[in-house]
């Protein structure tokens, strides 16, 4: 898989050559995307240039968290713990969450109050990354992938905020194989994948797809031009011949939804640009 693992390698150390720093920082997690952007980082930079925060909220997953530990020590990289429990205890007292503090009690509030806690710790995770990235003078690695980056799966100004990121030209099928051939822990690999917003949340139950066939989508979409379609004609016809390549109504629906309605996610703040006065 050196067609994969070469390029990002390089494309590490070019842009840290290119933008003066010699450092980076990226939150690790326990799951496979992480642990794939530690490992490339370190084949780059070695692991005294790579430093990795793990940030576990009330509803993260232990064993997710022990496998993140487990990486950072196998890598040798320097990291540190960081709870978000005190930033989530506030949060939901000022917003008045039916909530008063314990992973147990996260299970209890509704969808949309454990949404926006989810949204609300990326942001604070991006946050801390950054702020650690300025006492280092590093840069902060981004670890989401094609497929979430497309569909719009994260969160805009938390997972989603990143100086460079050397996975996000790929599909998550591709980083499963990606993980296969720079040996991240099988136990890793063979996770279902977790945003690890709230207890139990799976990106495939999210979906409602699993990823072979999300990707299998998400390549047939780009090749018709359905990412750049903005016109619900261009957009109707692009669903037709989706139908006509043999996938699903609901599917076809589903997530060219996602990708169309999240495209604000993939973009730049829209400055206004004024006339200077001669």
């Amino acid at each position: 898989m050196e067609h994969f693992v070469n390029p990002c390698i390089h494309f590490i150390q070019k842009q840290l050559q290119e933008r003066g720093f010699k450092k980076v920082v990226l939150g690790l997690s326990g799951g496979i995307d992480s642990a794939v952007v530690a490992t490339l980082a370190t084949l780059a930079l070695g692991s005294e240039n790579v430093r990795v925060l793990l940030m576990p909220s009330l509803s993260s997953n232990e064993e997710h968290f022990n496998d993140a530990l487990n990486l950072a020590h196998s890598l040798e990289l320097k990291s540190k713990i960081i709870q978000l429990a005190p930033f989530q205890q506030h949060f939901a007292k000022q917003e008045a969450m039916d909530f008063s503090g314990s992973g147990k009690d996260m299970e209890n509030i509704d969808i949309n109050q454990k949404i926006r806690m989810g949204n609300f710790c990326a942001r604070i995770r991006m946050a801390l990354l950054y702020d650690c990235a300025n006492v280092d003078n590093a840069l902060v690695l981004g670890t989401s992938n094609k497929s979430e980056i497309l569909l719009g799966y994260g969160t805009i100004f938390g997972d989603l905020a990143y100086a460079i990121n050397p996975i996000g030209g790929l599909y998550k099928t591709q980083i499963f194989a990606l993980a296969l051939a720079l040996n991240v822990p099988q136990k890793i690999i063979a996770k279902k994948p977790s945003a690890d917003l709230f207890a139990n949340q799976s990106d495939e139950a999210d979906l409602g797809y699993d990823y072979t066939h999300i990707d299998a989508f998400l390549r047939a979409f780009e090749k018709l031009g359905g990412i750049q379609a903005t016109q619900h004609k261009e957009r109707e016809h692009i669903k037709h011949k989706l139908k006509n390549a043999g996938f699903e109504h609901n599917m076809i629906e589903s997530l060219s939804a996602r990708v169309w309605n999240n495209a604000f996610k993939r973009t730049k703040p829209t400055i206004l640009e004024l006339e200077h006065e001669a």
